[in-house]
């Protein structure tokens, strides 16, 4: 005869997560994304700002090399502007001194103005000699050029955007300082010109980096004429 015994019969366990699993993998998850959200916030307004920074250096830049240049040619003058009268018309600038006269190759010399006679765009005379102001507004951050010609002038132009400082210093041969506004009767005595140009991005940056450019110009033809 068979024995038959008593069995239990246990109830197979089915797959799945239990609601404790499933909050605490919830909760896992959240947290790990959160913080990638959060790095990738982070790394992205890095590049921003890092890209901001290198368009207002190069802004900057490209300003100061300009500036370097054409005052380079200071008093390069093909019109004969400054030997037979002033052919450009006056002018209503930036710049809070008067021009001397007879006219100098540099008119102005202030801190953060200057205004000079150059040959800066080869045009053929008479509009080669041209008369151009650089000046810098503390108000809007921005450093202007103008141009004046025989023909009139097209009002100043922004150079670089967010300048926080502008200073031009100038010198004698010797290297003496002039003090500044330059007096009219010792422009003609200038044979070095310094300019320092600063910027900073004071919009997106949290501590503004300031950016400064530093050049030393010896004009061409300064000393050259009697």
């Amino acid at each position: 005869m068979r024995d038959h015994r008593d069995r239990t019969i246990r109830p197979r366990r089915e797959g799945g997560f239990t609601l404790a699993e499933v909050l605490i993998a919830s909760t896992v998850s959240m947290i790990v994304l959160i913080g990638l959200y959060l790095l990738y916030d982070v790394n992205q307004a890095t590049l921003i700002r890092g890209e901001q920074q290198t368009d207002l250096q190069q802004n900057a830049r490209i300003g100061m090399d300009r500036i370097v240049r054409e005052l380079r040619l200071v008093g390069s003058d093909p019109s004969l502007t400054l030997s037979t009268g002033p052919l450009i018309p006056g002018a209503t600038t930036n710049c809070a001194g008067a021009p001397p006269v007879p006219p100098q190759a540099i008119e102005i010399a202030e801190a953060t103005c200057v205004r000079f006679y150059a040959d800066v765009d080869s045009l053929a005379p008479p509009l080669a000699t041209e008369r151009v102001e650089y000046s810098y507004n503390a108000a809007t951050q921005r450093l202007r050029r103008q141009v004046w010609t025989a023909a009139g002038t097209a009002g100043a132009q922004p150079l670089a955007e967010r300048v926080t400082a502008l200073t031009i210093a100038y010198y004698d041969a010797a290297g003496n300082l002039f003090p500044t506004p330059v007096p009219a009767g010792l422009l003609g005595s200038i044979r070095r010109i310094s300019v320092i140009i600063t910027t900073a991005d004071t919009v997106t940056g949290r501590v503004p980096q300031p950016f400064t450019l530093r050049a030393e110009i010896r004009p061409r033809n300064l000393g050259l004429r009697p």
